[in-house]
């Protein structure tokens, strides 16, 4: 074996310049899959770790427990840690809140409260609140003073009548969270709690962390199953278990996130496999012969496999440490860069603490970015890759006779072949040979550059099609918004349902009047809305809710525009019978179509309205106009409300046009002066289009860079390919066109003979990368417009990437046909005719 060990050393030492191509394409190979993973782990990794040092820890809360069964819990064998919390009753004071609550020592732990200074309260009137809940209220105390609080004690029916409490501070709660949100905490002692509220009348929230959690309970899944086994058994009903998700996915297993990363890897080893084993098919093509000659001299087969696998492995064992250095050094800086990026995307979803917290994070070095689990798999998957790689030139070396070895020239061996001639040469006939002498090689060559240029046209066509200023505008309808912030299934925030909202709207007329008089505002358009359920075909709002966007006359033009299927006008919407229904829904309830009748349950106020709708047409609208399931007039909206007497205010939304003459400085005026008028309020938030195209400006750079980065690097892969055929073809047929030039082939015909080679290559790579990745990029489009990705909605094909890709590969394929032919030129014509490897 040592023996064949140095053989294989020898060739790599002879076979320098073949070896440099084939351990560059491992190095970049190496770097590709390395960078996907470790990018992709640290930046879920870092996330991860800003949600455990942001969210609380616990696993799960149950709501309107009993103190018998508080105490029940606290002794379950599968509970490692539960904490309490009671609400006493909460104080108004203008648009400010002020929530009176008890937490044990361990509900403190396990919702992160913290002091910025003094104790928790321990006994008798002593409570502990944000500092800047003084400012708010006008107050001037510190530790150890007093201050009196009104308030309203929560009862069976509501809120009672209000009260007033002197109380003691005895310290100041961390955070600056309340003077945005307008609604602080105030934190009492356990003597003050049980002096108020009756035993009998104690609803506590327990939130708790359960035992065995990363040991017999692995997933997300299991731990939700358990935590609602355990509410059940104490007859907790489902509506009050809370799930604390986002702390979960950062900790345990998700399996949809774990199929997702093995999906990508099997992307990247197949991409792998392809470009590796092309250039090594390729490079084992010509060393044919020399294993023809081992064998001649007693090689078995088993020894020429090795040979070429232990050449392969040395190369590798070079190349692959090479690759995980350079991922290594730059793995760092890429995580942070894309990191910082994307802390710029500023959405109604986003935790500003959150992102501040990763980033922090990030840049102090306390995530481990570089991780021995992804060396490992990066190494296994590129030795895996090689090995598949080598499978088939191995065979191919192994079986072939001595003699057929001998005069093996890149055909098929075992294939009886019949030589075409012709009374005359030319440049042409002589390429087209070439060429045709092993057809596997050129196409082989062909489809792997190809792949990378149809995946580079998809790419492009997706960043081409998602114009940032396209997308924002299909998202956002004028220049400024002010709506209502609702949400529903909040069980911690039920003041947050519209049912409640739509009875103390801050969305007025004065309001609305006051907007429209702020300088530069030129027009509002104002939208109302109702929401509840389909009666028949999904009441518990399951799969969709009955959602109802209600728009002025303004809009019936886009309203009639958006029809994809039926049509009615929004005369004929007023009647109050028929209804405009969205494409999303067919998806949802395929029984649902053109002419179906639809019967609605809405909740108004504390009644509900039913109501049965046919549906008049099916629109493709899109969420710059509503994210609602139907569209009605405001006026039909309005009536259905009128239905239940509640004297509700359905407004939901102020699309504001802002004076497009105006400049940059006088725009940003009008925007604060209409943010100042949201704040009046913690149910009103704001957004704009400027915002809105910076998101997108973003996010597209940030996928346009990380794309194209991975398609360059794949993509020198295949020109490693392209160089080691190249070299390939005209080496191992130096002797051929040695004595093709002794008969009277001049240098610059031999020059243009591998041009018009090389230009072979290049039409072929074209052909498929543009012709083929043209249509792929197409119906990619069509997919990303169907199901509403990116929102794109309009073609535009890739011009400037397509001529960039055409002219990089001619150019590519210029040099290097200048390269190997001003190589070819130095050896001698006799060496040329003598070469017989």
């Amino acid at each position: 074996m040592k023996t064949v060990t140095k053989t294989a050393l020898a060739n790599v030492r002879q076979n320098k310049v073949r070896n440099l191509i084939s351990g560059t394409a491992i190095i970049l190979t190496t770097l590709l899959v390395f960078m996907v993973l470790t990018v992709g782990n640290a930046s879920v990794a870092v996330r991860f770790a800003g949600v455990n040092a942001y969210y609380p820890p616990y696993h799960a809360m149950f709501r309107q427990v009993s103190e018998e069964n508080v105490q029940k819990l606290s002794s379950h064998n599968d509970i490692e840690k539960l904490g309490r919390r009671i609400d006493l009753g909460e104080g108004v004071e203008d648009d400010s809140t002020v929530l009176l609550m008890y937490m044990d020592d361990t509900a403190l732990e396990l919702n992160r409260v913290e002091l910025s200074e003094g104790t928790f309260p321990k006994s008798g009137n002593e409570i502990a609140f944000p500092e800047a809940m003084l400012e708010e209220y006008g107050l001037t105390a510190g530790i150890g003073d007093e201050i009196t609080l009104p308030f309203q004690l929560y009862e069976e029916d509501g809120l009672g009548y209000q009260k007033e409490d002197t109380f003691r501070i005895c310290g100041f709660l961390e955070g600056e969270n309340g003077s945005e949100q307008k609604s602080y905490p105030v934190l009492v002692s356990e003597e003050y709690m049980e002096q108020t509220i009756p035993e009998e009348s104690r609803e506590y929230r327990v939130m708790f962390r359960l035992k065995d959690v990363g040991k017999n309970i692995e997933t997300t899944d299991a731990i939700e199953e358990e935590v609602k086994g355990i509410g059940a058994d104490f007859g907790v009903q489902e509506d009050n278990v809370v799930i604390n998700t986002e702390y979960l996915l950062a900790n345990y297993i998700d399996p949809t996130a774990l199929f997702g990363i093995v999906c990508i890897v099997l992307v990247v080893v197949m991409a792998g496999v392809l470009t590796i084993y092309s250039i090594y098919y390729v490079s084992m093509v010509p060393k044919i012969q020399e294993y023809g000659k081992l064998k001649a001299m007693g090689a078995t087969k088993r020894q020429i496999r090795q040979i070429v696998f232990r050449e392969g492995l040395l190369v590798t064992a070079i190349a692959l440490p090479l690759g995980l250095l350079v991922g290594s050094l730059i793995a760092g800086p890429v995580t942070e860069w894309i990191y910082r990026l994307g802390g710029n995307i500023k959405t109604e979803y986003t935790e500003e603490n959150l992102n501040t917290i990763c980033m922090q994070l990030l840049e102090n070095g306390e995530v481990q970015i570089l991780t021995w689990w992804i060396y490992l798999v990066t190494i296994l998957t590129v030795v895996v890759t090689v090995y598949l790689s080598l499978v088939k030139p191995m065979r191919m070396a192994a079986k072939i006779s001595p003699v057929e070895a001998m005069r093996y020239q890149g055909e098929r061996p075992g294939k009886k072949q019949q030589r075409k001639g012709f009374q005359e040469m030319s440049l042409g006939r002589l390429t087209r040979a070439g060429l045709a002498r092993n057809k596997r090689r050129s196409a082989l060559t062909i489809l792997t550059l190809g792949t990378v240029g149809i995946l580079f046209m998809v790419v492009a066509t997706v960043i081409s099609c998602a114009a940032p200023k396209e997308i924002a505008r299909q998202e956002f309808e004028e220049d400024y918004k002010i709506y209502v912030d609702s949400w529903s299934g909040d069980k911690m925030n039920p003041d947050r349902e519209w049912e409640n909202l739509m009875q103390n709207n801050p969305l007025t007329e004065e309001f609305i009047s006051g907007i429209r008089e702020v300088p530069g505002v030129e027009k509002v358009e104002i939208k109302t809305y109702l929401s509840g359920a389909l009666t028949e075909i999904d009441p518990e709002s399951d799969i969709a809710g009955a959602s109802i966007q209600g728009l002025g006359e303004d809009y019936a033009k886009e309203m009639e525009d958006c029809q994809i299927e039926g049509h009615v006008t929004y005369e004929e919407l007023k009647s109050g019978d028929q209804i405009l229904m969205s494409q999303n829904m067919m998806r949802w309830f395929p029984e649902l179509h053109l002419g179906s009748r639809v019967k609605m349950t809405l909740p108004v106020g504390n009644k509900t309205v039913e109501r049965t709708f046919q549906v008049a047409a099916i629109g493709d609208y899109p969420s710059a106009i509503s994210w609602a399931n139907f569209l009605l007039p405001s006026s039909v909206v309005e009536e259905i409300a009128a239905e239940a007497e509640e004297g509700v205010n359905l407004n939901d939304a102020c699309e504001i046009r802002v004076d497009s003459s105006l400049s940059g400085s006088e725009r940003e005026e009008t925007y604060a002066a209409l943010a100042g008028l949201a704040k009046t309020s913690e149910y009103l938030e704001t957004d704009s289009f400027e915002q809105h195209l910076g998101n997108w400006e973003t996010t597209m750079m940030i996928f346009g860079v990380i794309g194209y980065a991975f398609l360059i690097i794949l993509g020198a892969i295949g020109i490693m390919n392209l160089i080691n055929t190249m070299i390939n073809s005209i080496y191992t047929r130096r002797r051929e066109l040695g004595m093709i030039q002794a008969i009277g082939m001049s240098e610059k015909q031999l020059v243009r003979m591998m041009q018009l080679e090389g230009l072979f290559y290049t039409a072929g790579t074209l052909l498929v990368s543009l012709g083929l990745g043209s249509l792929a990029g197409y119906g990619v489009f069509l997919y990303a417009k169907a199901d509403g990705m990116l929102n794109i909605t309009v073609y535009h094909y890739p011009v400037v990437p397509a001529v960039a890709l055409a002219v990089t590969v001619a150019v590519i394929q210029l040099l290097l046909t200048y390269a190997v032919a001003r190589s070819f030129r130095r050896m001698s014509l006799i060496d040329r005719i003598r070469y017989a490897d």
